[in-house]
């Protein structure tokens, strides 16, 4: 196959994933579903909703997304990998996206309570909305000290360390 094509395809295979992780993140933290990009992206996953094998979609999103994942390294890395390792390769590469999109969101999150605080943007109170509730656990053990809340630098370290951990169940199953 031309190496242009496969490229290709796998950049939309990867937007596609992503696509998928995000809708994942928005259900699992339940953001509100009334905000514009929330609806676009539930606009997306609809008509795949029907196809559902499982009564919880959170499950079939998060397969949806791991199996673009395999997908996309197998047209890459059949070559070098069998498709079992292929197919870790891409969970573990889905659930460090999750990790990442809320690691992006508590930066941005962090920034926008600097410069900008409660803007009425649909894109930002979707990050602040999501970067408050993946802090929620944290916040009830970690108090704010002197006004001061730490709980985003607790999530961030944490964040980093999943991860790290992640990045070394990968060079294990290599």
């Amino acid at each position: 196959m031309n190496p242009n094509i496969i490229e290709l395809l796998n950049m939309a295979l990867g937007v596609a994933s992503y696509a998928f992780v995000i809708l994942f993140v928005f259900n699992i933290l339940k953001v509100d579903y009334f905000n514009p990009i929330v609806k676009r992206f539930i606009a997306f996953y609809k008509p795949i909703s029907k196809i559902s094998i499982f009564s919880n979609q959170l499950y079939m999103i998060f397969i949806i997304a791991s199996f673009l994942n395999f997908i996309s390294l197998y047209l890459v890395y059949s070559s070098q990998y069998d498709e079992v390792s292929l197919g870790f390769i891409a969970i573990a590469e889905t659930i460090n996206t999750i990790f990442r999109i809320i690691f992006f969101a508590l930066i941005g999150s962090v920034i926008l309570s600097w410069v900008s605080p409660g803007n009425s943007h649909p894109f930002f109170q979707l990050v602040e909305e999501i970067s408050s509730k993946a802090l929620e656990p944290i916040r009830r053990f970690v108090p704010a000290f002197g006004g001061l809340d730490f709980s985003p630098l607790v999530a961030l370290i944490l964040i980093r360390q999943i991860e790290i951990l992640l990045a070394s169940f990968l060079r294990f199953i290599i």
